[in-house]
């Protein structure tokens, strides 16, 4: 097996990753006014921003304000002084990232980073010690990035979040890690041949779209995402043509959290794939809260990618063709 930084041992510690990160910021200290925030905003690139997009998915009915991310230079004009801004960037030297962040401080004096160090470390914030990272990978420390901009929101009054939470969590997904371990591998066998489709709603739609950036990064493996409740209204039509469409398989993750009538649009929706010969399957989430499920499916999803790239013989932590992208950019 192909694992030249040594990818699958940072997978294995998403546990720790999450712990040490909720300790490192346990006296994170944030001067936000929390009544005068309207907004949050996460500006973030790849796998940097993946973690806001977890976090918007879990508390989309708790949260009082908008939780929004950027991904681009430019600066949406609803900025302001009201607006919250998180510029998340592991090396600290992402350049959509570092543009963005020079136009948003002329803008709003409520500002907090996660990264690991660069330019970006000079703002308040989580300052990442990737002890648990050891592949060096961002896009593998997402334990690190979910926790800390979990942190920040609580921090800020955005959300509500206690130790006992992070604390079950932690638990759930040590305790469960080999038999998640032995589902993504089992997986992995199944897709290795197939253009994959990942298939989720509400509270785990954030984690289906790390485990599809996961998948084409680590396992050097095409694969989308899209949402039930919305992929009904278009979708099962587009599956009929061209020929290639069968050489699709959907992975249909599910949870007995999501709404009956989102849970009963998947039964059909298997339906629909059975009359059209497209093959899946199903991830069955097995923990009973939205945030240990969301961990629950963040673990699969890592070591699915990684089992992939391992299907195909290749090592999951180069990106030839995004370093190759990067360093003709900068010509």
């Amino acid at each position: 097996m192909l694992d030249s930084q040594n990818m699958l041992s940072s997978i294995d510690m998403l546990a720790q990753q999450v712990s040490h990160a909720w300790k490192d910021t346990a006296n994170l200290q944030l001067s936000i006014p929390t009544k005068s925030i309207q907004q949050v905003v996460l500006f973030g690139m790849g796998g940097s921003a993946l973690g806001m997009d977890v976090v918007q998915h879990l508390y989309t009915e708790q949260t009082k304000v908008p939780l929004l991310i950027v991904n681009d230079y430019k600066v949406p004009g609803y900025i302001n002084e009201h607006t919250l801004a998180i510029f998340s960037s592991y090396s600290g030297t992402t350049e959509e990232t570092l543009m963005a962040a020079k136009i948003v401080q002329q803008r709003t004096k409520h500002v907090a980073v996660i990264t690991t160090g660069g330019s970006l470390a000079q703002l308040p914030g989580y300052i990442i010690n990737p002890t648990y990272n050891p592949c060096g990978q961002p896009r593998i420390a997402v334990g690190y990035a979910v926790t800390g901009l979990l942190r920040i929101l609580q921090r800020a009054g955005i959300i509500q979040i206690t130790d006992q939470d992070i604390d079950n969590a932690i638990h759930f997904i040590d305790g469960n890690r080999e038999l998640l371990n032995d589902a993504a591998k089992e997986t992995a066998e199944r897709c290795k041949n197939k253009l994959l489709l990942f298939i989720g709603s509400e509270h785990l739609l954030g984690n289906v779209h790390i485990v599809t950036n996961q998948t084409n990064e680590n396992g050097k493996h095409f694969a989308g995402y899209f949402a039930i409740p919305e992929l009904n209204h278009h979708l099962l039509e587009g599956l009929s043509n061209p020929a290639a469409t069968k050489q699709l398989h959907l992975v249909l993750i599910e949870s007995n959290l999501y709404h009956e009538r989102v849970q009963k649009r998947y039964d059909i929706t298997k339906q629909v794939l059975d009359k059209q010969g497209i093959s899946h399957e199903q991830f069955i989430t097995t923990a009973t809260t939205p945030l240990q499920q969301s961990f629950e499916v963040l673990q699969w999803g890592s070591y699915l990618s990684f089992y992939i790239a391992a299907a195909h013989n290749i090592d999951p932590s180069p990106i030839p063709w995004v370093d190759y992208f990067k360093h003709a950019l900068a010509k």
